[in-house]
């Protein structure tokens, strides 16, 4: 029996040791049904149809007592307790609360006889509370409680709501100022509305504390450049506190520097620009207009001869505020292009315009035309000098140039030929040559006897024999002399008329076709050429 007495205590104990009304929760009938809430209650202790806790009874005969204890968490402060009551009154209605279940101290009392409605009361707790007892005393007494919650004691504070950090220059190490937090029972996240602003920790507090501090570091970092505000907010478990903080970084100034004469230049020169910046950052040149001149890695790039403005400037970067510009007046002066050229010989009846123009010196791509001279000339043998005009292909970076050069044009070789020739003649009969000058002039004759003559091609048999005949043109201004052709002629006496018709009447003269041939009359009649008497020249 002792050991069963001992075990029902022992689970007494951890039940009040396990029971709980939740904080911030208002107690309902689940509560008052709950043994590990509501760990004692006397005999006049109930849950009411319409509500409540209701402690007491009506009696006329003694004074009576009536309790409920109700447990708190275990864990956690207590901060309030919110609780409404209405009833008759002729005795006492009390509230305690406990740290043991042992001893008890008064939060609330009412006395009297008097009939009471449901009044809200806020009555602070101490922050080691983990039991509130609900009581009536005396006679006539019947009090119902309602409305009723603990809440937990939470706190959080700080030393300042306000930290200015002033100024500092960017790269400046970081500037680090301190707030003491407060708190009570709670944890609580830290963090940031500004990226440069950070705090030591991630968060502060520790549940069932009561009034600890807390050193804070909050870390202003002066890596970009700016006007910077925010707030560092310490927030949990409904408690916040923000910390309004505010810097600015500068930036340094930097200045650019160009000491490099730049007033004029030729357009094919390289020109290097060597401004610098006091920060050791690159200089970043900008053209007034890039259809002249740009600049590329600190070369200038000429497009075309003009004027520009070259500005020399430093836009800076997180650490250095924009350099004043500097700028310098340029202008750029086309260049005389240097070429050489040889002009290739021309045979008389070459055109000027197959004379091949070869650059031996070739500064710039360009075109060659003669002036004052049609390149369909046909020249003379014989030297000259000629004007040449070199016409750049790039006009915006070289000038025309003129230039003389020497022209020789060389004489024509020609040849004779003497083909297919007849060299059986008949005196009084006369042949036409078949010699030919490939240059188109008369040919030219020599002969060892003069047997015969040869008058514009046309040769005429005078007399027998035999004679040697020599076919060449000895050359002129323009052509070379041809080589020597020789043919031997054998001329043979007139033959006798048998036909009667040597020689035509004064009739068949007056029929006969008259034409003109080298300045002299011959006759046609019947086939024959006679001559102006109408004597036979040719069968």
């Amino acid at each position: 029996m002792k050991h069963l007495l001992s075990l029902c205590c022992l689970l007494a104990v951890s039940l009040a040791i396990n029971a709980q009304l939740a904080w911030d929760t208002e107690f309902t009938k689940n509560d008052f049904n709950d043994a590990q809430t509501v760990i004692s209650q006397t005999e006049n202790v109930s849950w009411p149809l319409t509500g409540g806790i209701q402690v007491g009874k009506v009696s006329v005969l003694e004074d009576f007592y009536d309790e409920c204890v109700i447990a708190l968490p275990q864990t956690g402060l207590a901060e309030e307790l919110h609780f409404a009551w209405h009833g008759a009154s002729g005795g006492t209605v009390s509230v305690y609360q406990s740290v043991d279940h042992t001893n008890w101290s008064q939060l609330y009392t009412a006395e009297g006889n008097a009939a009471v409605t449901a009044t809200d009361y806020v009555v602070p707790l101490a922050s080691n509370t983990k039991y509130i007892k609900f009581a009536s005393t005396g006679r006539w007494v019947v009090a119902t409680f309602r409305r009723i919650s603990v809440t937990e004691l939470k706190s959080l504070s700080a030393s300042t709501d306000e930290w200015p950090f002033g100024s500092g220059m960017v790269d400046d190490a970081d500037a680090v100022k301190n707030v003491t937090v407060t708190w009570t029972n709670i944890i609580a996240e830290v963090s940031s509305t500004d990226p440069h602003f950070t705090a030591s920790l991630s968060s502060v507090g520790q549940k069932n504390l009561l009034n600890q501090s807390t050193s804070l570091n909050i870390i202003y970092s002066h890596a970009e450049s700016g006007t910077h505000s925010g707030e560092i907010v310490i927030a949990g478990e409904g408690k916040e506190v923000r910390i309004a903080v505010s810097g600015e970084t500068k930036k340094y100034d930097q200045t650019v520097t160009w000491i490099q004469e730049l007033t004029e230049c030729a357009a094919t020169e390289q020109v290097y620009l060597n401004a610098f910046t006091s920060s050791g950052l690159d200089v970043v040149y900008e053209s007034s207009n890039e259809e002249v001149a740009t600049v590329e890695n600190g070369l200038l790039q000429i497009h075309c001869a003009g004027e520009v403005t070259l500005t020399a400037t430093q836009p800076g970067n997180y650490k250095f505020n924009a350099a004043e510009s500097v700028s310098k007046n340029l202008v750029i002066n086309k260049v005389d292009p240097m070429i050489g050229v040889m002009v290739s010989d021309l045979t008389y009846g070459q055109a000027l315009r197959e004379a091949v123009i070869e650059e031996t010196l070739k500064q710039a791509e360009g075109t060659f035309e003669w002036v004052d001279i049609a390149s369909d000339t046909i020249l003379n043998a014989g030297d000259y000098a000629f004007t040449l005009r070199f016409t750049p292909t790039n006009t915006c970076i070289y000038n025309t140039r003129t230039l003389q050069v020497p022209l020789h044009v060389a004489k024509a070789v020609q040849t004779i030929v003497w083909d297919d020739q007849e060299t059986d003649l008949t005196v009084g009969t006369p042949i036409a040559s078949t010699a030919v000058l490939s240059s188109g002039m008369p040919v030219t004759y020599a002969y060892t006897e003069c047997l015969l003559s040869i008058e514009n091609g046309t040769i005429m048999p005078e007399n027998e024999g035999e004679v040697t005949v020599v076919a060449y043109h000895p050359g002129n201004e323009n052509y070379l002399p041809t080589t020597v052709i020789m043919t031997v002629f054998t001329i043979n006496a007139a033959s006798s008329d048998p036909t009667g018709i040597g020689q035509l009447s004064p009739e068949q003269q007056a029929s006969a076709q008259k034409y003109l041939h080298e300045g002299k009359v011959y006759l046609y009649y019947a086939g024959h050429v006679y001559d102006a008497q109408g004597k036979l020249i040719k069968q």
